[in-house]
């Protein structure tokens, strides 16, 4: 889902681009849901100094985001002035220096067996913006788990006197690096970026990103973030301010079990303030913004946090025409809305792929809000096979073995949406189904099926049901 995402949101951003070129109004975006049930394999997750989640799924799929009207600054960087020769050379000279950081290598046992470790060292030249001549070291290979020697980054710079270290740290979350895992970002022109791709665990992955001082001296963890699945941040400028954000991944892969498929999308949106990254999280607009600008906003983030991202994403979708109308009044307001936009769509596009994926068609819909095309996934099953445990919902499907995993998503997705709107047929019925999958006894299954038949009486399904089960 990693690539996809990436490849959708520049097909977006350019499709926004060509959009608003063309005088046609473009669309907005999204954020995570905050109530989500507990995995039955908790997923290694670890946010250092800033962190956020989103998430989304459509059945209209969004396209495009909307174009940035107020100017911004592209930084400038400097190019390194070394021939080709001379970084041949010198990656020579520092290979050799850097080596002498690596421990040992593991010791054999006495069946000759020698567990992995640290292999070498990968060597490059850093970009700067004032002109210093540094380059980066760092180890790659597997961790030495008995030993335990972590990887590490160096700094150095060259002299006449020859290499001189200014700079030496751990990455305490690394399991594995391969020589390409490390590289050089440009959030900002004042910090030099890396950025370290890992992995951990049997197939995790971890993301860090660290700002260098311009001197090659000291370091600070900018961001941090270990998921359960590969791929566990990137940098891409959501916003099209010229500036790149940081996107950190924190996917719930183990809705079910991890090779099931059936995944919850969850992003943290991090963007430099001119001092920091800080997180974007959905933010209401105050009582200053204009009033029809603050209440589809204002509503699409309620929307949102109750999990009806399709919803959240067409109200959403009205805040940018408004601002094109009103540029004056709304001009104050017009990046925050903004985010909140980039956050729902992110989420919503993120939810519509896992749909695409088709793993479990129920759950999927019902994550992205679809309450819809939810109930079309029922409606072909008459309701002694929706009320089975060996029906076509369960039996032989990715849910079989997971029915109280199951019946947990439906009531906690359901209940966060029944608050923000308590007339929701559909939304009673489904928890009533989850609540029936808990626990075929429990009275409340057809309390709620019932209240969904009477909030929506020409519904068959709801009356059909109802019928059963009495």
């Amino acid at each position: 889902m990693f690539k996809f995402m990436i490849r959708n949101l520049l097909l977006a951003i350019g499709l926004g681009l060509s959009l608003a070129a063309c005088g046609a109004p473009a669309a907005p975006a999204v954020n995570p849901s905050s109530a989500a049930p507990t995995p039955d394999v908790a997923p290694t997750q670890v946010v250092s100094t800033v962190a956020a989640p989103i998430s989304a799924t459509p059945t209209e799929r969004p396209t495009a985001l909307p174009p940035t009207t107020l100017p911004t600054q592209t930084p400038t960087v400097a190019a390194l002035t070394l021939s080709p020769e001379q970084i041949a050379t010198y990656t020579v000279e520092l290979s050799a220096t850097a080596a002498a950081l690596l421990p040992p290598p593991p010791t054999p046992d006495a069946s000759g067996y020698a567990p992995l470790g640290l292999e070498g060292v990968s060597v490059w030249p850093l970009t700067t913006t004032n002109g210093a001549e540094l380059w980066v070291a760092y180890s790659y290979g597997m961790r030495d788990f008995i030993a335990n020697h972590n990887h590490f980054i160096a700094i150095y710079s060259r002299t006449n006197d020859g290499w001189q270290q200014l700079l030496k740290f751990d990455l305490a979350n690394a399991d594995y690096v391969d020589p390409g895992s490390v590289r050089q970002e440009q959030i900002e022109p004042t910090h030099i970026w890396l950025r370290v791709d890992s992995g951990v665990g049997a197939h995790g992955g971890c993301f860090d990103l660290f700002a260098i001082d311009p001197t090659g001296r000291s370091q600070i963890t900018a961001a941090t973030n270990c998921s359960d699945h590969p791929g566990a941040g990137f940098v891409l400028d959501l916003n099209q301010d010229d500036q790149p954000d940081v996107i950190l991944d924190h996917t719930n892969a183990y809705v079910f079990c991890y090779a099931c498929g059936v995944r919850l999308p969850a992003y943290s949106i991090l963007s430099w303030d001119g001092a920091q990254l800080v997180e974007q999280t959905l933010t209401p607009l105050p009582d200053s913004a204009p009033a029809d600008l603050r209440q589809a906003v204002n509503h699409a983030i309620e929307l949102a946090n109750a999990g009806l991202w399709k919803d959240a994403k067409a109200l959403i979708d009205q805040a940018i025409p408004i601002t094109a109308a009103n540029p004056g009044a709304t001009r104050p307001y017009y990046f925050l809305s903004k985010w909140n936009w980039v956050l729902i769509f992110s989420q919503t596009l993120a939810l519509h792929e896992q749909i695409a994926q088709g793993a479990y068609p129920l759950l999927n819909n019902l994550f992205y809000g679809d309450y819809a095309a939810t109930l079309d996934v029922m409606r072909p099953y008459p309701p002694d096979q929706l009320f089975s445990l060996t029906g076509p919902l369960i039996a032989g499907t990715l849910a079989e073995g997971w029915e109280s995993t199951l019946a947990d998503w439906i009531t906690q997705t359901t209940n966060s949406a029944i608050q923000v709107q308590p007339d929701l047929a559909a939304a009673y019925f489904l928890r009533g189904y989850g609540e029936w999958l808990a626990d075929q006894q429990n009275p409340a299954a057809l309390a709620d099926i019932e209240k969904a038949a009477a909030l929506d009486p020409n519904e068959k399904l709801f009356s059909d049901s109802v019928g059963f089960l009495k």
